[in-house]
């Protein structure tokens, strides 16, 4: 178990003044059997948030609108995390799973993972664990991790044909292949120690629990990682997403900070 203090800062810069200002907000982390919450803090500016709810998928999802004139808009959400309490989520909604079986427009092959996933040979394994952990250490040897080969609207197949890409697509790639195998699994995004960024992973569904698998690091999700939400792919977790009155280009600045506090 570890206790850790995390600080997640966004901020987008319009090269013009924007109004009418709609957006809804998945930033805040929440408590799951893996992890505890506790001391958060959460500002947005301009400050005009109308509610909170909950979606389909059990994020928190913070909703505003504002009509005053802008030339920024951000968020920064601070607290500490204790982490490492399970090593996986209970999955309680059963009829639900079926859910994160199906491909979607960003995780459906294409010919270069179809043809990866014949020389996989997961029939040879037993269980959804094996195989998901098969595939992580496939995909992390025949994938390469690189920034500026992709964008977010990159989907798994054109990721994979490419050979190149940052967590978001290999998740989508590891989500892709479980489910040509019939496995449920969801995308995740997070925060995790050392990345200086949020950062994507995949949760398996096994034995009526959720597993974390980090394809990008090679990695079983255990207690250096804070989740934030969860979804069929990185749509379903959009950070921030909005729509404004405004005639401008922006810039999105984002910076996490995660760090283990230690008994002094």
């Amino acid at each position: 178990m570890k206790t850790l203090k995390f600080g997640y800062h966004m901020k987008l810069t319009f090269s013009g003044a924007v109004n009418n200002h709609r957006f809804s907000l998945k930033c805040i982390p929440h408590d799951t059997d893996m992890q505890r919450i506790e001391k958060m803090s959460v500002s947005v500016y301009p400050d005009h948030i109308t509610s909170e709810n909950t979606d389909s998928y059990g994020n928190i999802t913070l909703f505003g609108y504002t009509n005053e004139f802008h030339n920024s808009f951000g968020f920064d959400v601070t607290g500490i995390a204790r982490t490492g309490l399970s090593e996986y989520e209970s999955s309680h909604e059963i009829h639900r799973v079926g859910l994160y079986r199906y491909q979607t427009p960003i995780t459906r092959p294409g010919t270069s993972i179809l043809e990866y996933y014949k020389q996989l040979k997961l029939s040879d394994l037993r269980d959804a664990k094996e195989k998901a952990l098969h595939i992580m250490d496939g995909l992390n040897g025949s994938f390469k991790y690189g920034q500026g080969y992709t964008s977010m609207e990159t989907t798994a197949e054109e990721a994979f044909a490419g050979g190149t890409g940052v967590c978001q697509d290999y998740a989508h790639i590891m989500l892709s292949l479980c489910r040509m195998d019939k496995i449920p699994c969801r995308y995740v995004t997070g925060m995790m120690m050392g990345e200086g960024r949020s950062h994507a992973w995949v949760e398996v569904w096994h034995d009526k629990k959720w597993l974390g698998f980090d394809p990008t690091n090679k990695k079983i999700v255990g207690d250096e990682y804070i989740k934030i939400s969860n979804g069929r792919d990185y749509a379903d977790c959009l950070v921030n997403q909005g729509i404004f009155t405004g005639n401008v280009t922006q810039n999105q600045e984002i910076n996490v900070i995660v760090e283990e506090e230690t008994d002094e």
